[in-house]
């Protein structure tokens, strides 16, 4: 016989299912962190492409004999330069080092060392350890969302830089 708080041996408890769907949950949300930091190498390999071509081009068109760059395409080539850099560092922001989403060993050698730990039903423990893997799902998510508006706003930087670079050369056509 049970009381209410423990199961009987022989009933199948829904502990293990929420426990793999935590563990799937993880799986999740580690796939995201990657795809994040995936996407800020990107940024950051497309930014540094543009500002390179934006400063090759400068370079060459200051060789040029008699050249002066107009004063109306100085301002968004300085703008996309600015905006092109602030986007590569906000994509390696993207990859900075995050925080360790492990349980801290000191906490687990209590359980191995005191035998109230160690003999107490296994359910006891499955349910302790599900709320330690719903903690760790919680910082990772809050963790994707601040590295997902981070790439976000390198995003746009990026996009303010290329529109930038299309405003200079606009201008310098049009000049």
């Amino acid at each position: 016989m049970t009381t209410g708080s423990e199961p009987a041996s022989s009933e199948k408890t829904s502990g293990s299912v929420i426990a793999n769907l935590i563990d799937k949950e993880i799986d999740n949300v580690r796939a995201n962190a990657s795809a994040l930091q995936v996407r800020g190498l990107a940024v950051i390999s497309s930014s540094g492409t543009l500002v390179t071509l934006l400063f090759g081009l400068s370079a060459l068109s200051t060789k040029a004999q008699n050249f002066i760059l107009p004063s109306a395409v100085k301002l968004p080539l300085y703008l996309a330069a600015a905006f092109l850099a602030l986007a590569a560092a906000a994509g390696i922001f993207t990859n900075a080092p995050r925080r360790s989403d492990a349980i801290a060993l000191k906490n687990l050698t209590p359980l191995i060392a005191e035998d109230r730990y160690w003999n107490a039903p296994s359910f006891y423990a499955e349910r302790e350890v599900a709320k330690t893997r719903l903690t760790v799902l919680q910082n990772s998510r809050a963790l994707n969302i601040q590295t997902a508006r981070t790439l976000l706003v390198a995003i746009l930087l990026e996009i303010a830089g290329v529109a930038c670079v299309t405003w200079a050369v606009t201008s310098l056509v049009s000049a």
